[in-house]
Protein backbone atom coordinates (compact mmCIF):
# COMPACT_ATOMS: atom_id res chain seq x y z
CA UNK A 1 0.00 0.00 0.00
CA UNK A 2 2.82 2.40 0.88
CA UNK A 3 4.51 1.70 -2.46
CA UNK A 4 1.34 2.57 -4.36
CA UNK A 5 0.90 5.81 -2.40
CA UNK A 6 4.54 6.76 -3.06
CA UNK A 7 4.15 5.99 -6.76
CA UNK A 8 1.02 8.14 -7.02
CA UNK A 9 2.73 10.92 -5.05
CA UNK A 10 5.73 10.84 -7.40
CA UNK A 11 3.50 10.94 -10.48
CA UNK A 12 1.51 13.90 -9.13
CA UNK A 13 4.63 15.82 -8.11
CA UNK A 14 6.28 15.18 -11.48
CA UNK A 15 3.28 16.76 -13.23
CA UNK A 16 3.29 19.80 -10.92
CA UNK A 17 7.02 20.45 -10.84
CA UNK A 18 8.58 21.85 -13.99
CA UNK A 19 12.19 20.97 -14.54
CA UNK A 20 14.33 22.49 -17.25
CA UNK A 21 17.97 21.58 -17.52
CA UNK A 22 18.85 24.57 -19.70
CA UNK A 23 18.03 27.61 -17.54
CA UNK A 24 21.44 29.22 -17.53
CA UNK A 25 21.71 32.89 -18.44
CA UNK A 26 24.89 32.27 -20.47
CA UNK A 27 24.55 30.82 -23.99
CA UNK A 28 27.56 29.02 -25.44
CA UNK A 29 29.16 30.68 -28.44
CA UNK A 30 31.67 29.56 -31.05
CA UNK A 31 33.36 32.97 -30.93
CA UNK A 32 36.95 33.45 -29.76
CA UNK A 33 38.70 36.41 -28.16
CA UNK A 34 39.85 37.51 -31.62
CA UNK A 35 36.34 37.33 -33.07
CA UNK A 36 34.95 39.46 -30.25
CA UNK A 37 37.75 42.07 -30.41
CA UNK A 38 37.36 42.27 -34.22
CA UNK A 39 33.63 42.92 -33.69
CA UNK A 40 34.41 45.88 -31.40
CA UNK A 41 34.08 44.28 -27.97
CA UNK A 42 36.25 45.72 -25.20
CA UNK A 43 37.72 43.89 -22.21
CA UNK A 44 35.89 45.11 -19.10
CA UNK A 45 37.22 42.66 -16.49
CA UNK A 46 39.87 39.98 -16.23
CA UNK A 47 40.71 37.48 -13.51
CA UNK A 48 42.97 34.48 -13.08
CA UNK A 49 43.04 31.60 -10.67
CA UNK A 50 45.62 28.87 -10.13
CA UNK A 51 44.64 25.46 -8.78
CA UNK A 52 47.44 23.15 -7.65
CA UNK A 53 46.29 19.56 -7.97
CA UNK A 54 48.18 16.66 -6.46
CA UNK A 55 50.96 14.98 -8.44
CA UNK A 56 52.29 18.28 -9.82
CA UNK A 57 49.35 19.15 -12.04
CA UNK A 58 48.46 22.85 -12.20
CA UNK A 59 45.21 24.22 -13.61
CA UNK A 60 45.17 27.86 -14.70
CA UNK A 61 41.79 29.53 -15.14
CA UNK A 62 41.47 32.82 -17.01
CA UNK A 63 38.11 34.63 -17.06
CA UNK A 64 37.57 37.65 -19.29
CA UNK A 65 34.43 39.78 -19.58
CA UNK A 66 33.99 41.64 -22.86
CA UNK A 67 31.31 44.20 -23.67
CA UNK A 68 30.02 46.17 -26.66
CA UNK A 69 27.00 48.38 -25.97
CA UNK A 70 24.61 46.14 -23.99
CA UNK A 71 26.01 42.83 -25.30
CA UNK A 72 28.23 40.97 -22.83
CA UNK A 73 30.40 37.89 -23.28
CA UNK A 74 32.30 35.94 -20.65
CA UNK A 75 35.23 33.87 -21.90
CA UNK A 76 36.76 31.11 -19.78
CA UNK A 77 40.11 29.62 -20.68
CA UNK A 78 41.39 26.53 -18.89
CA UNK A 79 45.01 25.44 -19.17
CA UNK A 80 46.39 22.29 -17.55
CA UNK A 81 50.15 22.18 -16.93
CA UNK A 82 52.48 19.52 -15.60
CA UNK A 83 55.22 20.16 -13.03
CA UNK A 84 57.65 21.24 -15.79
CA UNK A 85 55.08 23.86 -16.93
CA UNK A 86 54.38 22.02 -20.21
CA UNK A 87 50.79 22.43 -21.41
CA UNK A 88 48.84 19.18 -21.21
CA UNK A 89 45.44 20.56 -22.21
CA UNK A 90 43.87 23.89 -23.04
CA UNK A 91 40.29 24.90 -23.78
CA UNK A 92 38.38 28.11 -24.35
CA UNK A 93 34.66 28.80 -24.23
CA UNK A 94 32.95 32.15 -24.69
CA UNK A 95 29.36 32.61 -23.56
CA UNK A 96 26.89 35.40 -24.31
CA UNK A 97 24.74 36.85 -21.53
CA UNK A 98 21.04 36.27 -22.20
CA UNK A 99 17.72 35.96 -20.44
CA UNK A 100 17.33 32.57 -18.75
CA UNK A 101 15.52 30.23 -21.14
CA UNK A 102 12.86 28.98 -18.69
CA UNK A 103 12.11 29.20 -15.01
CA UNK A 104 13.19 26.22 -12.93
CA UNK A 105 11.53 23.77 -10.57
CA UNK A 106 8.17 24.64 -9.08
CA UNK A 107 7.85 28.02 -10.77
Amino acid sequence: MIKIVLLIFCLVISKIAYSESDIDQWKDSKKTYKDLIDEGFEVKAYDTNTINVKEGIIILLFITVLQKDNIIFECQEYQTLDDSMATLDMSLICRKLSQPYNRGLGI
